[in-house]
């Protein structure tokens, strides 16, 4: 009957160990071994994650990342998309507010020519008349003083008509002057709002650049990293591997080597006298029942 050797076992990690001392997790299946420094896990699926899990975890955190790059990219295509449509509004906006400045200075322009052509047939009208005044007058007027005396006392109902039309005119003069001054003042301020809106739209629109580059490098440095996690898994597992093919093979010699003894020893007892071996044979047989009763406490590492 082959002989079993059981080490010591238990649920979740040991407290501690002796020196060499082998103990088995049957809850994570996973192996300590009891060091100077303490306990040191040393296999098993506690100790080392899984090549199907590490994949499986790679697989998903590359389906995260490019699930948040496709949304990055959505949000950031509708971003520009709204954007561009603001842009084409403001700018709509802003060409029919300069056509409409223009038209009006345009048309004030053309108000202010007519009534300046208006202005100067009614002053031509009135240089008609005092001229007319003048011939026809029979004083002698040797000044400048006189002849607008004598004007202002023949035709003070047009004087005063001609000098109200001037006040009239010069105070809508002023009016216009200032109402396109207030005009542009708006103007210049809806084109300033323009100006830091585009600006406040380049600035989120380079941010959004920037977060993409810094996801796509996240996401490089996310792969590197799981491969690297992955070979050294692989090259963890192969030293494992090959550690444990090393201790099978060490056994094996050891057993070959032990049962070669046992094979001489019986040959031995073979050759001798019946009373002989059989004194021999129960002697060893109370050796082996002492040695193995020894063992069976040694043996079994018992439970943690």
């Amino acid at each position: 009957m082959p002989q079993i050797i059981k080490v010591k076992r238990g649920s979740g990690s040991p407290v501690s160990l002796q020196v060499g001392e082998v103990a088995f997790d049957t809850t994570n299946k996973s192996f300590f071994i009891g060091t100077a420094e303490g306990v040191l896990p040393i296999g098993g699926e506690h100790v080392f994650a899984k090549k199907t899990f590490v994949d499986s975890a790679v697989a998903a955190e590359a389906s995260l990342r490019s699930s948040a790059d496709s949304t990055l990219t959505s949000n950031l295509n509708s971003e520009i998309s709204r954007a561009t449509a603001a842009e084409g509004v403001i700018a709509g906006n802003l060409a029919t507010e300069i056509s409409d400045r223009a038209a009006a200075v345009s048309a004030e322009a053309s108000a202010r020519s007519s009534a300046d052509s208006t202005l100067d047939g009614k002053i031509t009208t009135e240089k008609g008349r005092i001229d007319a005044i003048l011939s026809a007058s029979q004083a002698d007027k040797d000044s400048f003083a006189e002849i607008v005396t004598l004007i202002n006392s023949v035709d003070t109902t047009n004087d005063q008509a001609f000098a109200g039309y001037v006040t009239s005119n010069n105070a809508a003069l002023a009016q216009e002057v200032s109402d396109r001054q207030s005009g542009d003042s708006a103007l210049g301020l809806r084109i300033d709002g323009v100006e830091t809106a585009a600006t406040a739209l380049t600035t989120r629109v380079s941010a959004a650049e920037q977060d993409i580059i810094d996801n796509a490098a996240d996401i490089a440095a996310e792969e590197t990293a799981r491969i690297a996690a992955v070979s050294a898994e692989a090259t963890s597992r192969a030293n494992s591997d090959t550690t444990l093919q090393n201790n099978i093979d060490a056994e094996a010699s050891t057993r070959s080597t032990a049962d070669t003894s046992l094979s001489n020893r019986i040959l031995t007892l073979e050759n001798a006298s019946a009373d002989s071996r059989l004194d021999d044979l129960e002697s060893d047989v109370a050796d082996h029942e002492t040695r193995i009763s020894a063992l069976e406490t040694t043996i079994d590492g018992g439970v943690y």
